[in-house]
């Protein structure tokens, strides 16, 4: 037999949800105001960087159709005409560092092609059209020319 009765338990199992309910919303509190949040931290510097890199994106002129070009010549020549002679001179097939660095040029190589194929010539009046249009074809030309090579490296 039980000397409680059952209103009497009801009241205390009440009671001490209540009680459990707003110890927890105390210690969220207490934890949310006083803890150091990582993550609270972190979305503060990247709304901090994403509104950097938005005023800069204002900030950024689009490149003419010349300096496009020019800039896919310039990326080849800089960055994959050495890596490729440097890969022309040493390459051996057995060595799994050559073949990957094969299979990166030809890669960045198509994607510098990629690049040229989406310079869009055809609203152009026809003596800038046929500039444009013969400085691509070089530039395509001394690309594929590099293509035909790394491939020839098996």
């Amino acid at each position: 037999m039980s000397f409680i009765s059952s209103d009497n338990k009801d009241s205390q199992l009440i009671a001490m949800v209540a009680t459990g309910t707003f110890a927890i919303c105390i210690a969220y509190f207490i934890w949310g105001v006083f803890a150091k949040n990582p993550i609270k931290q972190s979305t503060v510097a990247n709304n901090t960087k994403s509104a950097k890199d938005i005023q800069k994106k204002k900030s950024v002129v689009p490149l003419t159709l010349e300096s496009q070009i020019e800039n896919v010549e310039l990326r080849y020549e800089n960055e994959f005409k050495p890596r490729i002679q440097k890969l022309l001179k040493s390459f051996n097939k057995n060595i799994e560092k050559d073949i990957y660095e094969r299979n990166y040029c030809n890669e960045m190589l198509l994607k510098l092609l990629i690049e040229l194929d989406g310079i869009d010539l055809v609203d152009l009046e026809p003596e800038r059209k046929k500039i444009l249009k013969s400085k691509r074809k070089d530039v395509i030309k001394l690309i594929q020319t590099e293509l035909k090579l790394l491939d020839s490296l098996e």
